[in-house]
């Protein structure tokens, strides 16, 4: 399994309509770009808890394997937001190998 982590962090200049939509963007980008179906197996994304370090949102996903992760980047819909996310934000990912077990029938 592929653990997918991304912050982001919004410009000083996003308005608050513009973050709210990118958050509803974002929590249903997991379903827009397969679901489980191509191998999303966890899709999470949520304001950051802590905003110490200026990074407002968190998407944490997990994918069955590493071409499930490569159709997500291919996907359209993944490519149509990070255009859009391009113009009012900067983030930063991480990619991990993880033997952690998760059940596929409670995730997004």
């Amino acid at each position: 399994m592929i653990v997918h982590v991304v912050l982001i962090s919004f410009r000083p200049d996003t308005t608050p309509e513009q973050r709210h939509q990118v958050l509803l963007d974002y929590q249903g980008l997991g379903e827009r770009c397969g679901g489980k179906d191509a191998g999303i197996i966890l899709w999470e994304v949520d304001r950051n808890l802590d905003q110490r370090k200026n990074w407002h949102l968190v998407e944490l996903a997990a994918f069955r394997d590493d071409a499930a992760l490569q159709r997500f980047r291919e996907h359209p819909a993944h490519a149509q937001a990070s255009t859009v996310l391009r113009e009012i934000a900067d983030w930063a990912v991480g990619d991990i190998r993880s033997d952690l077990s998760l059940n596929e029938s409670t995730s997004s």
